[in-house]
């Protein structure tokens, strides 16, 4: 695979009151075309902080971040950021509306992915009408409607009760798969960054380094849960959660 994504020497430098903080300090990442790469560490860490810098939003930096050449991205923040004056239908197709790709073919993709995601027949409703789980739900068709060619997720699934954390993270993690998606998830469950990543990046404390790099050796055609049951899975938890309580220590 060719490297879509190229980091190197990567700092970040935050002025407060305090003085001055680094978030990052020669950072350096190389991202396959098609891979799904996920992120933890310690809180504050720069995790998020990372996934600004990659999209764009934040251009205060040292290092050099090269993409591949008409590279399309799209950040899923943690928040749902819906719009409460637009439907949910609108909502969906913002990115879209914004990009002038409201094509038949992407209008129809929108379609299928509000039917996929439940939310079709509310796609006349407003964001107000629906649950916390559903307003994720649509703010991650309205991340994939414009058919990034990598996708920035900051804790995609966090505000999602556990049924539904899995039973979505599921469907992202097919989709991704099916259509060759490059993923870089940011996460602080270390069970969704195993079984949703092909490789688990743990970042140290601030200012983030890479502390450790772990390929995920698990079946790549299966569903989520049947990778939790994978007898790999609790030996890359160990060694996850070894990494992340000597960052605390």
């Amino acid at each position: 695979m060719n490297n879509i994504l190229e980091i190197k020497n990567l700092t970040k430098n935050y002025h407060t009151k305090e003085g001055e903080i680094k978030a990052l300090n020669n950072f350096n990442l190389e991202v396959k075309e098609g891979e799904i790469i996920a992120i933890v560490g310690p809180s504050g860490c720069g995790k998020s902080t990372l996934l600004s810098l990659i999209s764009g939003l934040d251009l205060d930096y040292k290092g050099n971040i090269k993409a591949k050449d008409k590279l399309k991205m799209a950040y899923m923040l943690q928040s749902d950021a819906l719009l409460p004056w637009l439907t949910i239908y609108e909502n969906a197709i913002l990115g879209l509306k914004i990009n002038h790709e409201l094509s038949k073919e992407n209008i129809e993709y929108v379609l299928y992915l509000l039917d996929l995601y439940n939310l079709k027949e509310f796609k006349d409703a407003y964001p107000k009408s629906l649950s916390g789980g559903m307003k994720q739900r649509l703010a991650l068709i309205r991340t994939l409607a414009t058919k990034p060619d990598i996708l920035l997720l900051d804790e995609p699934f966090c505000a999602l009760d556990q049924q539904a954390r899995l039973l979505i993270s599921d469907d992202v993690y097919q989709i991704c798969k099916k259509e060759h998606k490059t993923v870089i998830l940011v996460t602080h469950n270390i069970e969704e960054a195993i079984t949703f990543s092909d490789r688990v990046i743990v970042l140290s404390k601030r200012p983030a380094i890479i502390k450790n790099i772990i390929p995920i050796k698990m079946n790549n055609n299966v569903s989520i849960l049947e990778r939790r049951k994978d007898e790999a899975y609790q030996q890359y938890f160990d060694l996850i959660w070894k990494d992340l309580e000597y960052n605390e220590s």
